[in-house]
Formats: C-alpha cells, structure tokens, sequence
C-alpha cells in the first residue's frame, strides 16, 4: 500500500458524498482521475487490503425504526429459492445461510426495516406466502449501539 492508497482510503473512511457521482467527487478531491480511484480500489480489493466497500444508511434518521432479524429454518433444497424471493422485498437488506444446529435449527437469516414493527410482519407474511414456509423467529432490535469502523 502506497502513499496514494492511504489518501484514498483517509478520504474515504467517512463516507461517499451525497452527490450524483460520488466517486467522481472523491477523486476529485484527491486529484485523481475516477477511473483511476476505482482502479485503485479494486486493486486493494483484489489484494485483499481492502475487505468490502459498502454503503450504510442512518435508518433511523430516514424513518425506519423498527428492524429485525428473522431467522428461518428452510430445507437446504429451498435456500436458493427462499433467498431469491427475500432479496425481491425492498425491505430485506441482508440475506445468508448460515449452518443450523439442534439448539438453533435456523440456517437462512434476514434483516428487515420498517417504518413500524407492522411494517416488518407484512414483510415476513408475504415471505410466507411466497415461499410455503412458516417456521421462523423475529428478533426485533431494542437498542442501538454506536457503530464504529476501522480508520487508518
């Protein structure tokens, strides 16, 4: 890692800005070409200095104050078919396996948002009707706790 790896990253860590072109807008401020930021970027992706560049949400600022995780016991025949079905749901922003054991039997997991917990349960009916399955558990958040992330 470089110099000019760093200064990406530092100008990075905060967050894209909310502009139309966000990584335009970044290089911009570094003094770079875009193509050159994104080709820098995967570079440490492919690398492995860099684990995953994503995008988060305030959700509470935005409304949505009720979440939870809805964990599913789904056939390992069916986990495809389920998850193509949650990831259709504007509400779903996370959808994985993971391996059940006899004290936790669920193996697909999903987080879902809503405005009300309401929001969340017509999400979850509509996953019911959907898919024919109806053996899950809604963990709805109670707190929020400060996310921090890794700075350089």
């Amino acid at each position: 890692m470089d110099d000019l790896d760093r200064r990406i990253l530092e100008t990075l860590q905060d967050g894209l800005p909310l502009v139309a072109e966000p990584y335009a807008e970044a290089a911009r401020q570094l003094g770079i070409a875009p193509e050159r930021l994104l080709r820098r970027l995967e570079a440490m992706l492919d690398r492995g200095e860099v684990r995953r560049v994503s995008a988060s949400i305030a959700h509470r600022n935005a409304g949505i104050a009720a979440n939870a995780m809805v964990v599913w016991r789904v056939s390992p025949d069916q986990v495809e078919a389920f998850a193509r079905e949650a990831v259709r749901c504007d509400a779903v922003t996370h959808c994985y396996e993971r391996a059940a054991s006899p004290q936790w039997p669920y193996n697909v997991y999903c987080m879902i948002h809503g405005r009300r917990q309401d929001d969340c349960e017509a999400v979850i009916r509509t996953l019911c009707d959907r898919t024919g399955l109806g053996d899950y558990v809604a963990l709805y958040s109670v707190r929020e706790f400060k996310k921090t992330w890794t700075r350089i």
